[in-house]
């Protein structure tokens, strides 16, 4: 059964998806099967062919875009490479949130378009994509699944927290989906030892081919695992999402589930942009569907240097995102991957631009960004007991430590603590230590280590 009902997904239930929803992800999964396989020179020419079709039609029929173009003197033909999308500020959530009606294109009736929102219950984007767009990302999504050995039809247990998620699971299309595909479903909001036990449990007896969803639920969940000495959860892969996969929680991951882990880089707005395949070299691009770009202080940074990612999203004709900031930083690496696909890499997701920390170098005389800064405080948890924390920067020179007591902690972590903060950040940074029963996620329902209030440079 595990081995033919993927096989029926596939080629039956997709189908079936498409027909009831006017979808083509079928038809977009197997281009994209194809596609990975071409070289990066071809793949970077069917890219720039997709974007000269955009940045047309963005012109043509975007209040937002044409009036951009007509105050900066620009047309869409002025447009030869990658280097001159500088030419276009960047789109920033505020500029979405304030220009949504501006952003619509006029080529499609509103009617048409599928409504989406992002950022849970605070203060969220909404936005719109097409159908097209919809197939296009979905495909790209599971073709990023099935370098991880997942086939649509595998018994997948999911840890997620998102509100708009959830919500969507509860309907009666969502329930019936859900089952379809073998899905399972475990609210994470809210990660309490009792609640970790219960998934603990949950997981025993639906016996998932695959564990997914957001990476500090399941890295909590593999630490529970670890620490019970429970090894009944054998799945052949997990695929972290949502959050910064850090190498020390990958080597926890999987040892507690004796399976490799496969991240993946996506996000509402946009939808698939990159995931790691069997090599786990990097993260392959969804050259396709989304161009990259990678900016540090306003101008384009080389391979191997962090940069602010910048997305345009090649698909979406009805609401057109041209270099779009999705407040993260990565890396772009030069390296071919050994499994052969041409597309291009990019080498790590180094974290939320809020991962990182602003301070004052004495030496430089000078503001810099340093980050990010989840390992500096990760290899000091491992040394006191503390069930969990979270550093919020709330101005350059002031820090706020927020932690979740273990059994055992008492003055002397808090003494360790301050001084190994002292010495990774200097005594100009000030440390107050905030004790609380319980560390709440985003209204995203994500979980962030480190929150920084301070603007860096990226």
């Amino acid at each position: 059964m595990s081995r033919v009902y993927p096989i029926f997904a596939q080629n039956f239930v997709i189908p079936v998806y498409d027909l009831m929803r006017g979808t083509s992800r079928f038809r977009c999964g197997n281009v994209l099967k194809k596609t990975q396989w071409l070289s990066q020179e071809k793949l970077e020419i069917l890219q720039k062919k997709q974007l000269h079709l955009l940045l047309q039609h963005a012109y043509d029929t975007v209040p937002y875009y044409h009036n951009l173009f007509r105050k900066k003197s620009l047309k869409p033909t002025d447009f030869r490479s990658i280097d001159d999308l500088s030419k276009i500020p960047v789109l920033t959530k505020d500029d979405i949130r304030n220009n949504s009606s501006d952003l619509l294109s006029k080529g499609y009736p509103q009617s048409n378009l599928i409504r989406y929102r992002s950022g849970g219950t605070g203060n969220p984007i909404r936005f719109y994509i097409t159908k097209e767009q919809s197939s296009w990302e979905i495909a790209a999504e599971f073709r990023a699944y099935g370098w991880a050995n997942y086939r649509l039809g595998d018994r997948c247990f999911m840890f997620w927290g998102s509100p708009i998620d959830k919500a969507k699971y509860k309907t009666m299309i969502g329930s019936f989906t859900k089952t379809l595909e073998r899905i399972q479903v475990s609210d994470s909001y809210l990660m309490s030892k009792e609640n970790v036990s219960t998934y603990a449990d949950s997981l025993r007896v639906f016996n998932p081919e695959i564990v997914r969803g957001y990476t500090t639920s399941v890295l909590t969940v593999a630490k529970y695992l670890l620490e019970n000495k429970d090894d009944f959860v054998r799945p052949k892969s997990v695929i972290t999402h949502a959050e910064t996969l850090f190498d020390s929680d990958r080597k926890i991951i999987e040892e507690a589930f004796d399976c490799p882990v496969f991240d993946y880089y996506g996000s509402r707005e946009i939808g698939a942009m990159a995931a790691e395949c069997e090599e786990h070299c990097g993260y392959h691009i969804s050259m396709e569907n989304v161009l990259i770009e990678l900016e540090k202080d306003g101008e384009h940074v080389a391979a191997g240097e962090k940069g602010a990612i910048i997305i345009t999203s090649l698909r979406n004709f009805g609401m057109p995102f041209l270099r779009y900031r999705v407040g993260d930083i990565g890396v772009f690496s030069e390296e071919k991957c050994n499994c052969g696909r041409g597309l291009s890499l990019l080498s790590s997701i180094e974290g939320r631009v809020a991962d990182f920390m602003t301070v004052y170098d004495k030496q430089k005389d000078q503001i810099v960004t340093v980050g990010p800064m989840y390992p500096f405080f990760e290899i000091a948890a491992m040394k006191i007991p503390i069930e969990s924390y979270q550093v919020i920067q709330e101005k350059i020179d002031e820090v706020v430590i927020k932690i979740v007591k273990g059994n055992g902690y008492s003055s002397k972590d808090t003494a360790f603590l301050l001084g190994y903060v002292n010495q990774v950040f200097g005594e100009n940074v000030e440390v107050h230590i905030d004790f609380v029963d319980h560390i709440a996620p985003s209204a995203s329902g994500k979980r962030s280590s480190f929150v920084s209030k301070v603007s860096s440079v990226y």
